[in-house]
């Protein structure tokens, strides 16, 4: 493997040990697409995750931005990287009903300014509702161009975009104290095929260095546990 594509998978797992990769089945929030971005010249590169997920702490569907590489252009706590979606949220469902789950007032929803309507039964939970936004609707709730080039120089090219790959959980652990034990992966990013070959698309500017021989499993179906805390 070039040297530069062992030089981006080593702080991509740097960034999985610090919190800051993807994690399509965080407890606390509920899956509803995912998009990757690779972007490389011959200087730069930036890898760059989408998980979009209804957060209900939160209390909207939340575009979750995670780019690793040396062209980032904001810092790890930016507003630019969690992107709130849904402009009515407090007007979709009837808080002061005594049913459960709330009932959905019919009323369309408001993505980006843009309203859309969904037809779905009253008593729909929050979390189904945002996932009929797929595949129609998806794009309101991806990040446009300009979101992402707030994150990602304009003069760095994209070089791959994919809207199913797959992906494997970050598992941690290890023997040793706790606080020692807490940085080391079980399973890291590296560990993962499709991160392999994306390492070396990001090391070539070549496409075709993504030759997956995995089926894709990004779909928010195939991660039952996502936003069950």
């Amino acid at each position: 493997m070039p040297g530069w594509a062992r030089t981006s998978l080593w702080l991509v797992d740097a960034a999985a040990a610090d919190d800051r990769f993807a994690d399509l089945e965080h407890p606390y929030s509920y899956l509803i697409d995912a998009r990757l971005h690779a972007y490389s010249d011959t200087d730069r590169w930036v890898l760059l995750i989408e998980v979009v997920g209804y957060n209900p702490r939160v209390g909207n569907v939340v575009d979750v931005l995670y780019p690793v590489g040396k062209a980032v252009l904001v810092e790890p706590n930016s507003p630019a990287l969690r992107l709130r979606r849904i402009d009515n949220v407090t007007e979709l469902f009837d808080e002061e009903d005594d049913e459960w789950p709330d009932p959905l007032r019919q009323v369309p929803l408001v993505i980006r300014g843009q309203q859309v309507h969904v037809d779905a039964p009253q008593d729909i939970e929050e979390e189904e509702l945002f996932r009929m936004l797929v595949p129609q609707h998806r794009e309101l709730s991806l990040a446009d161009e300009t979101e992402l080039r707030r994150v990602v120089p304009a003069d760095l090219p994209e070089v791959l975009r994919l809207d199913e790959w797959h992906h494997e959980t970050v598992i941690r652990g290890g023997s040793g104290p706790p606080s020692a034990a807490a940085g080391v992966l079980q399973v890291a990013p590296s560990d993962v095929e499709a991160y392999q070959q994306i390492a070396k698309v990001l090391a070539t500017g070549d496409a075709s260095r993504y030759r997956p021989t995995l089926p894709p499993n990004t779909h928010w179906s195939d991660w039952p546990q996502s936003g069950r805390l």
